[in-house]
């Protein structure tokens, strides 16, 4: 496309010999002549202009003014026409926007195409640094917003322990804009003993990464030491590993408690064949012997042989080797059992157990799982009442049966020292524990959470710190025949 030159000029100029010079200097452009800025400002909307020599008065609007529209419409070099010379003019052009300035003499017109020239390589190294400053100022944009847009905690330290650099994450929880942390000091930020941890994993300007706890989490903290402009500065990422702490040491544990199941099957199923023997030579010696009390001892190893196939079960039940199934089952009798197991150890603690029963209808439970309920609350309960000291230790179990909701509750209740209300949210969590380690896996709970969810039901806890607590099971009744005395599930 053909480049055009522009001359707004009101007053009269030799067009022809402005033409033959800009021939004669190689310039094949299309010189074009107007009289008024607002013939020109059209000109230069319809055309491929290269480039405008403006009058410094014109009759519609000064050159200055003309300036600021062409810049506005399509911003290519323009070059103010003076009638005279004059430094001070000159310097106020430049200023306002004009790249060049000439006189309109025809002397001066030999020089238009080098001031020309002039004009456009000033413009074009105009157009270039600009367009550089633009890359500059979008990379530094964009490289905040990745670096905000991270979520771990990044900023830099000078060497004197004050905040450089900070990113929006790390901000945000201060409830504070980035550019505010700048000039904060560590300890102002995190507190004296976190800006020690901080400052000694940088100190001796080595790169490593450690895990620490800081603001009461935990962090992957990585610091990277580095020089600017001769000082001392540190790169710090924060990591926060909480979360997967916690997993890890569930995965840990899930492990743990797989290895458990798989060896207390092995244990189980190999005393399951003496304790069978047991059983069925005490039954053989009773058919033969008339003496009453050698029958009552049978009768006492068969009782306590029956005990150990009943735990066995349990294990079995706990090590998922058993295929769990639901009979219609009295749940008093099924509380009166467990509590039967637990005999010695009440009687050991002093621990009274009341009973307050109302007629419940049979329903489908699992009898093995449910025992393993009551055992898992019972247990608690025990320990409740020995960590509180109390003198008289009690356990009250207590069950209803609501016919306008078709609901079976037991609720469970013992004078111990109660449960902390901060933790009484997390008692059903997997591995949660008070206990010191060693004396609790944190699964009781859970698993028994796990045993009434199946079973259609509801399990919760109410306490008091000092006064005792009493968790409510609720089931779910419908009404079943006592003659499907089995159904498997």
């Amino acid at each position: 496309m053909e480049q055009t030159i522009l001359f707004v000029i009101d007053k009269p100029i030799r067009k022809n010999l402005l033409t033959k010079i800009f021939k004669n200097h190689g310039d094949p452009s299309q010189l074009i002549f107007t009289n008024n800025a607002e013939s020109g400002i059209k000109i230069v909307k319809k055309n491929n202009v290269k480039a405008i020599f403006v009058g410094e008065q014109l009759p519609d609007m000064d050159g200055y003014e003309f300036i600021n529209k062409i810049k506005k419409i399509n911003p290519v070099p323009v070059i103010l026409v003076f009638e005279e010379h004059n430094e001070t003019k000159v310097s106020e052009a430049i200023k306002k926007g004009a790249l060049d300035c000439v006189i309109r003499n025809t002397r001066s017109f030999y020089a238009y195409p080098f001031v020309l020239d002039r004009a456009i390589a000033r413009y074009e190294l105009e157009i270039e640094r600009s367009e550089r400053e633009n890359i500059i100022s979008e990379s530094q944009k964009l490289w905040v917003a990745v670096i905000d847009g991270i979520k771990d905690y990044i900023f830099i330290i000078d060497d004197e322990s004050k905040i450089f650099r900070a990113n929006k994450a790390l901000s945000d929880i201060f409830n504070k804009h980035p550019k505010d942390l700048i000039g904060i000091s560590l300890s102002g930020l995190f507190g004296d003993d976190n800006a020690k941890i901080l400052i000694k994993i940088g100190f001796d300007g080595v790169p490593k990464t450690e895990e620490k706890t800081i603001l009461g989490q935990q962090y992957l903290v990585s610091a990277f030491p580095f020089k600017y402009k001769d000082r001392d500065f540190t790169i710090y990422v924060m990591k926060n590993i909480s979360e997967m702490q916690r997993l890890k040491e569930q995965l840990y544990n899930s492990y743990k408690l797989a290895s458990l199941g798989l060896l207390i099957s092995g244990i189980a199923h190999e005393i399951n064949n003496p304790i069978a023997g047991i059983i069925t030579y005490a039954e053989l010696l009773k058919m033969k012997t008339q003496d009453d009390k050698i029958t009552g001892g049978l009768q006492k190893i068969l009782n306590g042989a029956e005990r150990c196939k009943h735990i066995i079960e349990n294990l079995l039940t706990f090590s998922r080797q058993k295929t769990p199934s639901r009979t219609l089952e009295s749940v008093n009798d099924i509380i009166d059992r467990t509590i039967e197991l637990r005999s010695y150890w009440l009687k050991k603690y002093n621990i009274e157990i009341v009973k307050k029963y109302h007629e419940i209808p049979y329903t489908l439970v699992d009898p093995q799982q449910f025992q393993l309920v009551i055992l898992n609350i019972l247990l608690n309960a025990e320990q409740a009442i020995i960590d509180s000291g109390v003198e008289k230790g009690s356990v009250l179990f207590e069950t209803i049966f609501d016919d306008n909701n078709n609901k079976i509750i037991i609720n469970i209740s013992d004078n111990g020292h109660g449960i902390p209300q901060n933790i009484i949210s997390k008692i059903f969590d997997p591995f949660f524990t008070t206990k010191p380690v060693g004396t609790g896996t944190g699964l009781g709970l859970s698993i028994a959470h796990g045993i009434i969810t199946e079973h259609g039901g509801l399990i919760k806890v109410e306490s008091k710190k000092d006064e005792g607590t009493t968790f409510i099971i609720e089931l779910p009744y419908e009404k079943h025949s006592r003659e499907n005395v089995r159904i498997i599930t």
